[in-house]
C-alpha cells in the first residue's frame, strides 16, 4: 500500500472504531433498562416514622384490605399484569431491572406448590421475608424446634389468576395486594419439617411465627391479617421514603 494511501486508511479506520464505541455508550447510558435505585435498605430504615404511606404501630394481625392495596399500589408494579401469558413475556426485563426478584426455598422458608400465583415479589418483600424467616428461627430455637420452615402458599398474581381465584374462594377479591407483588401468604396450618422432610402441623411453630409476626408488625415493617378460611397470614410489605426524600423532614 502506497504510504500516503495507508495513513488516510488508519485515520480512517480510528474515526471509525472511535465513532462504534461512541454508539455503544450512548446506547448503554440512555437505552439499556437500568436497576432500580427507589429502594432503601429494608432492615435498617425506621418503617415507623419514615413509611411511605399511612400506617400506625399495632400489635394486632387485622389489617384491612382497603390499607393492604394503598401500601400495594404505592410501592409494587405500576401496572398489574393482565394475563398469565403477559406476565410470561415481561418477567425477564422487570427481573433483569432489579423490580422484580424470584423467590426461591431457602433456609427459612419453602414455597408449597403454587396454582394461582406466580414466586416473584418486589425486592422489599424478599427482605422482609428474610427477616421473617431468620427471627422465626431464632424463635425456635429458644424453644429448641429447630427442625420447621415455614409455607409460603401464595405470592404475585395476574388478574387472570385473581379473576379465576375469586370464583372458586369468596375470600379473594377480584383487586387483591397480591397484584402489585408485594404480598404473600404464609401458612400457619403447615409446616415443613427439615428432619422428616414432609409437611406437618405444629403448634409450636405457628406460636413462634405469630410472636415474630407481632413483633414486626408493631415496628411497621408490614400490614398482615389472619385469614381464617385459607389458614395463611396474607402479608404485604411496607417500604420507607428514600433517605434523601427524607432530609427535610
Amino acid at each position: 500500500m502506497i504510504p500516503g494511501k495507508k495513513k488516510y486508511f488508519l485515520i480512517g479506520f480510528s474515526s471509525i472504531f472511535i465513532f462504534s464505541i461512541f454508539l455503544f455508550l450512548l446506547f448503554f447510558f440512555f437505552f439499556l433498562p437500568k436497576k432500580s435505585t427507589r429502594y432503601t435498605n429494608y432492615q435498617e430504615c425506621d418503617h415507623v416514622r419514615f413509611a411511605n404511606a399511612p400506617i400506625a404501630p399495632s400489635n394486632k394481625l387485622n389489617d384491612k384490605n382497603d390499607i393492604h392495596l394503598l401500601h400495594a399500589m404505592k410501592n409494587g408494579l405500576k401496572k398489574p399484569f393482565e394475563t398469565d401469558s403477559a406476565f410470561y413475556s415481561q418477567i425477564d426485563d422487570l427481573v433483569r431491572m432489579a423490580l422484580l426478584v424470584k423467590v426461591a426455598d431457602n433456609q427459612f422458608y419453602k414455597l408449597k406448590s403454587l396454582k394461582h400465583s406466580q414466586p416473584y415479589l418486589i425486592p422489599e418483600a424478599i427482605d422482609m421475608l428474610n427477616e421473617i424467616g431468620f427471627k422465626f428461627q431464632e424463635r425456635l430455637k429458644e424453644k429448641k424446634y429447630k427442625n420447621f420452615r415455614f409455607l409460603i402458599t401464595s405470592l404475585l398474581r395476574t388478574e387472570e389468576a385473581q379473576n379465576k381465584l375469586s370464583h372458586r374462594n369468596s375470600n379473594a377479591s377480584i383487586h387483591s395486594s397480591h397484584l402489585y407483588g408485594t404480598t404473600v401468604d404464609i401458612s400457619y396450618k403447615n409446616f415443613y419439617n427439615t428432619q422428616t422432610d414432609s409437611i406437618e402441623s405444629s403448634y409450636e411453630a405457628v406460636q413462634a411465627l405469630t410472636s415474630v409476626l407481632r413483633e414486626m408488625r408493631e415496628d411497621c415493617k408490614f400490614l398482615a391479617v389472619r385469614e381464617r378460611k385459607q389458614s395463611c397470614f396474607h402479608i404485604t410489605v411496607v417500604v420507607c421514603r428514600p433517605i434523601d426524600s427524607t432530609m427535610n423532614d
